[in-house]
């Protein structure tokens, strides 16, 4: 069953695969016919339908620092509460009601047992240290809050992914500039190169069928 499940997949894919260099074959032949027969009204499709959207505007409210340190001090004992409560609870469970052989079966697949277990002990075991983290900060915000302040100003560091990203939208319109130049030169190439590529798939096509 799987492999027929996997080949009938293979196949989808394949198709998908063929249909999408076609159909876009296609447009790339009328997009070099229209440069070489109508530059100017291609050029001034081309121009409406182009628009630059910058990610450092949509992304702009994640790079703000928000300040959730008031709300923490103001309910630090709750919060240290279930801190460790759900550190203990999530230890307990890791440690004493984790079944690995039950995981390995619903997730083995076909891949080495061994590679599996690893791979799922590997994982309850940085779920654990993880837990036992939370344990600490969960302490430490209830009873010794300033060791934590000190903590997390040695610890935290802000980086601001705008200014990481800084220049990665520019625009780089040197092809847009050179098929606005020469607009029948780069249809015949736009035409040639896709006429070949729709050639080739239809051979496929052919010999699919």
């Amino acid at each position: 069953m799987q492999s027929i499940d996997k080949s009938a997949l293979y196949q989808w894919l394949i198709s998908s695969l063929v249909l999408f260099f076609l159909f876009w074959g296609v447009v790339a032949v009328a997009i070099g016919v229209g440069l070489i027969v109508c530059s100017s009204r291609t050029l001034k499709f081309f121009d409406t339908m182009n628009r630059y959207v910058s990610t450092r505007h949509g992304f702009k409210p994640m790079a703000v620092i928000h300040d959730t340190g008031w709300f923490v001090r103001r309910y630090r004992i709750w919060i240290a509460a279930l801190f460790i409560a759900g550190s203990t609870y999530s230890i307990f469970g890791l440690v004493y009601w984790f079944d690995i052989a039950a995981v390995v079966s619903r997730f083995g697949m076909n891949l080495p047992h061994a590679f599996v277990s690893w791979i799922v002990e590997s994982v309850r075991w940085l779920l654990i240290i993880g837990c036992a983290f939370g344990f600490v900060i969960g302490i430490m915000l209830g009873f010794f809050p300033k060791a934590l302040d000190i903590l997390e100003a040695r610890a935290n560091k802000w980086y601001s992914f705008r200014n990481i990203t800084r220049g990665a939208d520019t625009m780089h319109l040197t092809l847009d500039n050179w098929v606005a130049a020469f607009p029948r030169t780069a249809g015949w190439i736009i035409v040639l190169t896709a006429l070949f590529v729709v050639v080739d798939v239809a051979i496929v096509l052919i010999g699919r069928i």
